[in-house]
C-alpha cells in the first residue's frame, strides 16, 4: 500500500544523509537476500516471492519506481496461476501502481479494466486506492473521492491494519485539501488528530510536525484560532530542539502563528 505519510510533509531538510544512507543499506541487504532466495528455493518459491514483494515496498517508498515495475512484472508472470487470491490480488494491484507511477496511464488504465476486484477480496482497499490514484490522473475527482472512501470503509470493516486504516484516512484529507474542500479537508485531518492514539500513528518528526501545521492552517480558515495556538506554539518550540531553528518546516511554522498572534 503506498505510503500516504509521507506526502504530509511540507519541505525536507535535504542534509542529512543519514537516513538515506539507512534505507539503502536495507535495500541493499534485500536484494541480496532475495537473490540468495532465487538461488536456494527457486524463482516460484513463497520465500522469494515474499522477498520480492519487500523489496518493491523499499523501491516504491524511495521512489524508485522504474526498480518497482521490474520487479512487479517479474513476479506477476510467476503467479499468474497461483490459487492464492490475496497474494495474486496484492501483485495484481502493485503492478498496476508501479505503471502508473512510471508514467504509462494506458498500461495501468489496462490493469484496472481487466482486473476488478469486490468487496470480499481481502486486497479490495488496497485496489481502491489504486482506482483513486488513477482517477485523480485523469481529473475525476468524483471517482477520486468515491474510491477513497471505499478504501476506507473497507478497511475498517476488513483485515486491514490500524497503520492500514490511517494510511487511508491520511489520503482522504490530502484530497479534500488539494481539490480546496477547506470544510472537508479540516474535519479530516481533525478525525486524524482525534484517532492519532486509537490508530497507533507512527509519523516521522516531519510528518507529525506538517501535519499539526496543515491541520492549524485549516483550523485558522475555519475560524478555530485557539486550536492552532495551542497545536503549534508548543510543537514549534519542541521542534525547533529536535530539527534545528533553520528547517524550512520551522519557518513554515512561525509564517504561520504570525497570521494569528496579531489578532490575539
Amino acid at each position: 500500500m503506498e505510503n500516504y505519510k509521507k506526502y504530509l510533509v511540507l519541505a525536507k531538510d535535504n542534509s542529512n544523509l543519514t537516513d538515506f544512507a539507512k534505507r539503502q543499506e536495507t535495500i541493499f541487504q534485500l536484494e541480496n537476500a532475495r537473490s540468495d532466495a532465487f538461488n536456494v528455493t527457486g524463482p516460484t518459491s513463497r520465500l522469494y516471492i515474499k522477498t520480492s514483494n519487500k523489496l518493491y515496498d523499499l523501491y516504491f517508498e524511495e521512489e524508485e519506481y522504474e526498480e518497482a515495475l521490474d520487479i512487479a512484472k517479474e513476479v506477476f508472470n510467476l503467479i499468474k496461476s497461483s490459487p492464492d487470491i490475496k497474494l495474486k490480488s496484492k501483485i495484481i494491484v502493485n503492478l498496476g501502481f508501479a505503471y502508473l507511477k512510471n508514467g504509462n496511464i494506458s498500461k495501468a488504465k489496462e490493469i484496472a479494466s481487466t482486473y476488478t476486484f469486490d468487496e470480499e477480496n481481502p486486497e479490495y482497499p488496497y485496489y481502491c486506492l489504486f482506482r483513486a490514484a488513477l482517477s485523480q490522473v485523469y481529473k475525476d475527482k468524483y471517482m477520486e473521492i468515491s474510491y477513497l472512501q471505499n478504501a476506507y470503509k473497507s478497511s475498517v470493516n476488513g483485515e486491514s491494519s490500524n497503520s492500514e486504516i490511517a494510511n487511508i484516512l491520511i489520503a482522504i484529507a490530502l484530497y479534500y485539501e488539494r481539490t480546496k474542500s477547506i470544510k472537508s479537508a479540516y474535519m479530516a485531518y481533525l478525525e486524524i488528530f482525534h484517532k492519532a492514539t486509537e490508530l497507533s500513528l507512527e509519523l516521522t518528526d516531519e510528518e507529525r510536525f506538517s501535519f499539526l501545521i496543515r491541520l492549524s492552517t485549516l483550523a485558522i480558515k475555519n475560524e478555530n484560532e485557539k486550536l492552532a495556538l495551542d497545536l503549534l506554539t508548543k510543537s514549534t518550540v519542541a521542534m525547533n530542539k529536535k530539527l534545528g531553528t533553520r528547517h524550512p518546516l520551522i519557518k513554515i511554522a512561525n509564517k504561520v502563528l504570525q497570521s494569528v498572534q496579531p489578532k490575539q
